[in-house]
């Protein structure tokens, strides 16, 4: 299913997507860029109906992959539009070797989205490797992995899951995240610090429910608290 929810913002959802056992589902978001062209963040496989919904919208000029997990659809996503460019969290290179093709993110570039688009490599997370993205006209922050929100509609297993992972019913980073994928917090620190310099009501997510208001302070207390421990 894919739906608009914002001025040229829209996202795509598969809420049976598993994950070991666990329907987390999956989100792609889709963004039409000032001179009409479209950004995908973070494909997901590319049905029948998907490809016609985004044939109404626009072309793919850009396809991103935000971090070292989100990659299995990827190379489906840049076949089905060849002549757009791919970009990589560098960190995913080790992961992926056929996609040498594709460029890297990185801070410190100047990238065709810029007018439309903020982004940020965390830091301090290297085995994710992820990078963030504020979509400035909709005021909506994009993550991948670095929270998660899961709540009542999905399966027991999947609801047990997260409540001992800590993210179930509200919006946050999973003990995982804390115990596994937090390398340093200072540098995590200065990242979330910058991310909350933005000007952000929504935030969206891969998986689990979409935060539509008051995303900045939503972020700074879920964060915050991971910091303080």
């Amino acid at each position: 299913m894919i739906r608009n929810i914002a001025n040229s913002l829209w996202v795509a959802e598969d809420n049976k997507f598993s994950v070991s056992g666990l329907q987390v589902g999956s989100r792609m978001t889709i963004i039409r860029l000032y001179n009409g062209g479209l950004l995908i963040h973070s494909p997901m496989p590319l049905s029948k109906t998907i490809k016609d919904a985004i044939a109404s919208i626009g072309t793919p000029k850009f396809i991103i992959a935000p971090n070292t997990m989100h990659h299995m659809f990827v190379k489906q996503c840049h076949d089905e539009y060849p002549d757009a460019e791919l970009y990589l969290a560098p960190e995913l290179r080790k992961k992926r070797h056929d996609l040498f093709f594709a460029r890297d993110l990185a801070d410190e570039l100047i990238y065709p989205w810029n007018e439309d688009i903020k982004q940020h490599a965390v830091k301090g997370i290297p085995r994710l490797g992820e990078f963030v993205f504020l979509h400035s006209s909709s005021k909506t922050l994009i993550l991948t992995d670095l929270a998660f929100y899961i709540t009542s509609e999905k399966p027991l297993l999947t609801r047990f899951f997260f409540r001992l992972n800590g993210t179930y019913n509200k919006f946050g980073p999973s003990r995982i995240f804390k115990n596994f994928i937090l390398k340093d917090k200072f540098q995590f620190k200065k990242s979330v610090d910058y991310i909350l310099e933005w000007d952000f009501e929504r935030i969206i997510i891969s998986h689990g429910k979409i935060v539509e208001k008051d995303g900045g302070e939503v972020f700074k207390r879920a964060f915050s608290s991971l910091l303080k421990t």
